[in-house]
């Protein structure tokens, strides 16, 4: 008999901490120009309260629509410093997930959600440090049906999430990193990071239209062949 719909896989391997950890104040953005700008999720996930950073390896859930069922079980499951990463469908409809979601798992050290869907009690949110990420808000709730599945591999706001990915948001939005990537991806984000100190310096000194950065541009423009008058 075929389990699909209904798979729960308790664990799954997780990077190093010290890895996941030296990501933390890394601007997304930064790490995401070093990515081909093609692994952040869709822009309509934001953070719904005044926690707007987050940083975790992802404990997927696949929900069926309207239903949170399961993401209450993984709630339990999950361990401190997880990002519970919930593909709802993008379902505008009814909320997954409320304050009495939001205070077990803060409670459980969990490091916050991302949710592709719709979530309340943004209230609760706005007080409290728990990062939750979403489509949007409404006051409609869920129900507790079943079917879907726990730690297995997920689309969350267009993009593909697997059990281990590292996680990281901030205002500009979310972003997963593949751990095997995480290493190497370290290493360029930080000498983005040190570059754009530096262009911050040329600009305050009023020298930008003078710099390389710059010239980029006007090469740029000069290859189209834009008449200017």
């Amino acid at each position: 008999m075929s389990t699909a719909g209904l798979r729960i896989f308790t664990d799954f391997e997780r990077p190093d901490k010290e890895l996941i950890e030296a990501f933390r104040g890394i601007p997304v953005a930064n790490i995401s120009d070093c990515m081909g700008r093609l692994f952040v999720m869709a822009s309509q996930i934001k953070p719904m309260g005044k926690k707007q950073t987050l940083l975790g390896p992802a404990f997927t859930v696949k929900a069926a629509i309207g239903d949170n069922l399961l993401f209450n079980k993984a709630i339990a499951l999950a361990k401190p410093g997880d990002v519970i990463v919930v593909d709802a469908i993008g379902d505008m409809n009814q909320s997954v997930c409320g304050d009495l979601m939001y205070q077990f798992a803060m409670k459980k050290g969990i490091a916050g959600f991302v949710v592709d869907g719709v979530v309340r009690d943004v209230a609760f949110l706005r007080d409290h440090d728990f990062a939750v990420y979403a489509r949007g808000v409404t006051p409609r709730g869920p129900y507790k049906n079943g079917y879907g599945e726990i730690n297995t591999d997920i689309s969350c706001g267009n993009q593909v999430v697997h059990p281990g990915d590292i996680i990281t948001a901030d205002e500009d939005g979310v972003l997963v990193i593949r751990p095997a990537d995480a290493p190497e991806l370290l290493k360029k984000a930080l000498a983005v990071v040190e570059r754009e100190k530096e262009f911050d310096k040329i600009i305050a000194d009023g020298m930008w239209e003078q710099s390389k950065g710059f010239e980029m541009i006007e090469n740029q423009v000069a290859k189209c062949g834009f008449e200017i008058y």
